[in-house]
């Protein structure tokens, strides 16, 4: 739906307040302009409850582009979650993992897998000298290493200077809607577009200014949206549900054979 069609069926059709008067102004409780906030506010909502926004390699959220020697990486502010992420030049994605694990000392040693404790980690650390040593084409990245940051390993040379990485990411909205363009359509998927218009009904319902019983029925319709989002990401989690069969790697899971 385009805003100006949700704006005619918001308006017209669930508040019923579009009557044209012989003379004079048109007697409108909600305009236009708060209404397209509403719009906006459940797209936000949806988008952040059920990551409704997922995209690969889509600028600007999706694509950073690498710089010799630097590890941290601002993310677009509308990130909300690096699924993975795959440099131009090859097609296999990157390693992900924590920020502490790329950082952890203990990579160069023969058990990568050890756990240090804290005295051990922070003595390792100091006598590696920060074990920023590695550099080169990136194998790893960590989206933890602060908000919306990642950090990319091992630093870039100048050979990967200027390389684009592609990420796989759930998002906010983007570009909202406004009244200069009635024609833009919300980003967050379709089948939403009436639950916006629906949201937008109850919060002009509940408005201190609104009769008593009117604002019944916009409780009812901002409970009702809160159970639509609630279904958008039970739905999304089942989507990406692993079928893969459990793996037993343990010293026992061979015992017999």
């Amino acid at each position: 739906m385009t805003l100006e069609d949700m704006l005619a069926y918001c308006a017209s059709e669930v508040l019923d307040d579009r009557t044209e008067l012989v003379e004079g102004d048109n007697d409108d409780l909600w305009s236009d302009a708060f209404l397209c906030r509403q719009f906006n506010e459940a797209a936000r909502i949806l988008a952040r409850r059920a990551w409704a926004i997922v995209e690969y390699g889509v600028a600007p959220a999706g694509i950073i582009t690498l710089r010799t020697g630097v590890s941290l990486y601002r993310l677009h502010p509308s990130v909300l979650r690096v699924f993975d992420s795959t440099p131009a030049n090859q097609t296999a994605v990157l390693g992900r993992t924590e920020d502490a694990q790329l950082r952890d000392t203990s990579l160069g040693t023969p058990y990568p897998g050890d756990v240090f404790n804290a005295v051990e980690y922070g003595m390792a650390a100091s006598l590696a000298g920060g074990f920023a040593t590695l550099s080169g084409a990136p194998f790893a990245i960590a989206s933890d290493a602060g908000s919306r940051t990642v950090r990319v390993f091992p630093p870039p040379t100048s050979a990967q200077n200027g390389l684009r990485v592609a990420m796989k990411v759930a998002r906010l909205p983007i570009n909202e809607l406004t009244l200069d363009d009635v024609e833009a359509e919300p980003e967050v998927p379709a089948e939403f577009h009436l639950q916006l218009c629906e949201f937008a009904a109850g919060k002009a319902l509940t408005l201190p200014n609104v009769d008593a019983d009117q604002k019944v029925e916009g409780r009812r319709l901002l409970t009702a949206f809160d159970e639509v989002v609630r279904q958008a990401r039970q739905e999304r989690q089942r989507a990406e549900a692993s079928t893969y069969r459990w793996g037993f790697s343990s010293a026992t899971a061979t015992l017999g054979r």
